[in-house]
């Protein structure tokens, strides 16, 4: 698999890691699906169109080296995007899901009720395990640096 990547603008730097906000709809114009998504609608509404993301060093761009303002590049394995999904819409699923066939022969209330418990029991779970200092979502890797674009406005021109 591949490697996904957007750009964005450093706007706060840790220790070991900068934070860099990213324009949440370039993803989107270029999604073949658009048309039928609600994410964009839903972003747009909710986040301004804006996300935050953490990103530590990378091989080639290191967080020694950038500087808040820095138009960087981050980029995440498609398998972190894959297993990440995976687990934020499948375990709510499986886990309602279970709850109300466990409860299935003591009636429709009780399963309908076992499984928005299930549903609410299972954010909480991935509440707990994406906020707890000690754990990481499985498969889930953190975004890297890759690369630092070079200011548009500086007029200067890049030797071959």
């Amino acid at each position: 698999m591949g490697w996904l990547t957007e750009t964005g603008r450093v706007v706060a730097i840790e220790a070991d890691a900068v934070w860099v906000e990213a324009d949440r709809s370039s993803a989107c114009g270029k999604c073949a699906a658009r048309a039928g998504c609600g994410h964009g609608a839903l972003a747009a509404l909710l986040q301004q169109g804006k996300g935050r993301v953490r990103a530590i060093s990378g091989a080639d761009l290191t967080v020694a080296q950038c500087e808040l303002g820095d138009e960087v590049t981050i980029c995440i394995p498609e398998a972190t995007l894959l297993s990440g999904t995976l687990l934020i819409y499948g375990l709510p699923l499986l886990l309602a899901t279970g709850a109300a066939l466990l409860f299935a022969g003591r009636g429709d209330l009780a399963s309908a009720l076992a499984f928005c418990l299930g549903l609410l029991g299972s954010f909480a779970i991935l509440r707990w395990v994406s906020t707890s200092a000690a754990m990481t979502l499985p498969g889930v890797t953190e975004p890297t640096l890759s690369a630092k674009q070079l200011p548009s406005s500086s007029g200067l021109l890049a030797k071959r």
